[in-house]
């Protein structure tokens, strides 16, 4: 027997008076049920303290209740932890019968220590002096502390917020009761004798979890937990680890028993070995794999958890990543949901599927099939094909395989993706690391996935089309642009072959001539380099662009063919900068001034004005053309492909619009029916190198 002390009458009293508190808080709850087995609990932790402090003040041969009031103790907490989880181990027939195994070891296990206590062959099991029986019965003690241990945990795991917070803390105490008892009794068995420290210090630990219990009843009761598959396998994991460790610390008493002098040096060997080789075997893909489809065959109606399945098939689909890569996530997503080694994903392309997405099949990808192949023709149907079973010749009307499928085996399923029930892909899944047959369920959910991927291959094909047709049309957008620059030159030389006609003999004007051929062309090579640029992605130039010059040269080649066009600088004109592309912005010029010459009739002043407002530049072209209606500026004007001249491409306004608001400016109208048309177009002034007057001149906002 261990000795008792002081020190322990004070903890077991402080036990007995706590747990008598608890039993009549819990009687006095309106909610029966769970409270009634709670202060039956609590009654029983009482009376095991209670003989504790009886034996040390009334009668020492009282002693041995304490273990048989241990026994009776810890069987109460468990069976309020059992009518708590009950919800699960009553669902369907599978369950029931799990329910039974399960209440019934734990009732041998409670009753062979109950008979243990009670003929009295437990009493030198803490002080190291039983034989086998004593050993036995420590070992029984740690098992029942390891249930007790996982019990605690699945309540916890079972239990959220709200009016579930009372499980929470049940859930933690209990935690702490038998964490306790596990250490104590795991130490006594391996370092006998056991700690008299740990002995009487029991009842002081155990009164302290009754805050615990004590919070938790003031929360409302719930009916009952159901336990979900991902905490049923973390479950069934511990306790076999619980319940290994335990295998393998009664061998390793052997060995110390049988080994004489080598016996310590034998049992920490075989120890370390035999934990290492635990978690080997804890870690391994295909074990885990193994118990989460035993789990599911053995104490569940269906075999799949749905919610979780689903939420981690839309959360590997839709990680992060490019869309490049979202036929190998969809694979890997359906692979994964029958633990799968890999797969392969192949989509119709003209009269073959294509491989266009493989996932963990270090041999890359398989061959194609051919779109009237049979194997094709068969999953059609909406069909799972199981390619062992084909191949063993058990399905009486299995299409014929392509050569190379049918001696490759690493390939387990062949599933359709469909989408609108059109057939958008095929899943080749490899083989899975738990060898198995499929049932309905499998079926069913796989061709759920199927529909799915089908939908999502659908989509990414349909994305890539639409990102081709964009590159088109951004080409044939920017083509249509050049069209619209040439025919502005056209119009051009148009105008200057007319006035050759009558100044042909004038030297001045042949000189002009030549100059404006020299730009048009320049101009021309211009385009289709730029056009070059934009078909391969290659950006324009970025620079400080002196617009008062580049006006200038546009004026000074326009003037020729048209007298009255004018240009006003202010002061200092040449030293305004805006950040841009020089032949971009130009080229916005040169439209607006062309739209401004077409609209215009014969020797029509056309007028440009530079000023400063602020930090910006403003430019205004004014004519005294036709004019615009207020309904065709804010419906038309800026829309591409409208136009009202005769052979126009409608596009310059639109594009000197967008040239403009590319360089961070604007671009407004204003314009009155019969009296003409103004545009102003403002650009942000560069900052870098500007020259002091003309930084006082930005300041001023004066021209």
């Amino acid at each position: 027997m261990i000795a008792l002390n002081d020190v322990g009458l004070f903890s077991h009293l402080l036990a007995l008076v706590a747990y008598s508190v608890l039993f009549v808080a819990a009687l006095t709850k309106q909610r029966r049920g769970a409270n009634v087995w709670l202060a039956g609990a609590a009654l029983a932790t009482a009376l095991w303290a209670g003989s504790f402090v009886a034996t040390l003040l009334f009668d020492p041969g009282l002693q041995p209740w304490i273990s048989r009031l241990q026994t009776i103790k810890v069987g109460a907490w468990i069976c309020l932890l059992l009518y708590l989880l009950r919800p699960t181990w009553l669902g369907g027939e599978g369950e029931a019968r799990s329910a039974f195994w399960v209440g019934g070891v734990l009732g041998f296990v409670m009753a062979l220590q109950f008979v243990i206590d009670v003929t009295g062959s437990s009493q030198g099991a803490l002080v190291g002096e039983g034989g086998v029986v004593s050993s036995l019965f420590l070992v029984i003690r740690i098992a029942v502390s390891v249930t007790g241990l996982v019990l605690s945990h699945n309540l916890y795991a079972a239990s959220g917020g709200g009016q579930r917070s009372g499980f929470r803390l049940l859930a933690i105490g209990l935690g702490g009761l038998f964490i306790y008892d596990l250490n104590f009794y795991t130490l006594a068995f391996l370092l006998p004798p056991a700690s008299p420290d740990l002995y009487n210090i029991r009842g002081a630990v155990n009164a302290v979890l009754v805050l615990l219990f004590l919070f938790a009843t003031r929360d409302s009761w719930v009916k009952g937990a159901r336990v979900s598959r991902n905490v049923a396998f973390q479950t069934v994991a511990f306790s076999g680890v619980g319940f290994y460790l335990i295998a393998m610390s009664l061998l390793a008493y052997a060995l110390k028993l049988v080994g004489g002098d080598w016996g310590t040096l034998l049992q920490v060997t075989f120890l370390f070995a035999t934990i290492m080789l635990g978690m080997v075997v804890l870690v391994s893909d295909r074990f885990r794999a193994w118990l989460r489809v035993t789990i599911a065959r053995n104490f569940y109606r269906y075999q799949y958890d749905y919610r979780n399945e689903w939420l981690r098939f839309i959360a590997t689909v839709s990680a992060p990543g490019d869309a490049e890569g979202l036929p190998e996530r969809v694979v890997q997503a359906v692979a994964s949901v029958l633990d799968a080694r890999g797969g392969c994903l192949l989509v119709p392309d003209d009269d073959r599927l294509l491989p266009i997405a493989t996932w963990q099949m270090a041999d890359g990808p398989p061959e194609a099939l051919a779109a009237d192949s049979p194997l094709v023709a068969w999953v059609r149907q909406d069909r799972v094909l199981d390619l062992d079973l084909l191949r063993e010749g058990e399905l009486a009307d299995a299409p014929d395989l392509p050569a190379w499928l049918a001696t490759d085996r690493r390939y387990w399923l062949v599933l359709p993706a469909f989408n609108r029930d059109a057939l958008a892909g095929v899943l080749l899944i490899g083989r899975s690391l738990v060898p198995r047959r499929l049932g309905w369920e499998d079926e069913e959910l796989l061709k759920t996935l199927g529909r799915q991927v089908g939908s999502y291959v659908a989509e990414s094909r349909g994305q890539s089309a639409l990102e081709e047709a964009r590159r088109f049309e951004e080409f044939n957008r920017r083509f249509a642009f050049i069209l619209h620059d040439i025919k502005n030159l056209v119009s051009q030389l148009s105008l200057l072959a007319r006035n050759a006609e009558r100044h042909a003999d004038n030297p001045e004007f042949r000189a002009d001539m030549v100059a404006t051929l020299k730009e048009s062309v320049g101009k021309m090579n211009a385009l289709l380099a730029w056009l070059s640029q934009r078909a391969q992605g290659t950006p324009t130039s970025d620079s400080d662009v002196a617009v008062a010059r580049l006006l200038s040269t546009l004026v000074k080649a326009r003037q020729g063919a048209w007298p009255a066009l004018s240009l006003h600088l202010p002061d200092l004109a040449e030293r305004l900068l805006v950040r841009g592309d020089a032949a971009r912005l130009e080229q916005m010029f040169a439209h607006l001034l062309q739209n401004a010459i077409d609209a215009s009739p014969a020797g029509a002043p056309i007028r440009i004005d530079l000023a400063v407002a602020g930090p910006d530049l403003v430019i205004t072209l004014a004519d005294r053309g036709h004019g615009m209606s207020a309904r065709f500026i804010r419906q038309e004007l800026f829309q591409p492909f409208t136009s009202t001249k005769p052979g126009g491409f409608g596009i310059g306004a639109y594009e000197a619009r967008e040239i403009v608001r590319a360089h961070g400016g604007r671009l407004d109208v204003a314009s009155r029916e019969g009296e003409g048309t103004s545009f102003t177009i403002t650009l942000p002034l560069s900052g870098q190198d500007m020259p002091g007057e003309t930084a006082l001149l930005v300041e001023g906002g004066q021209a």
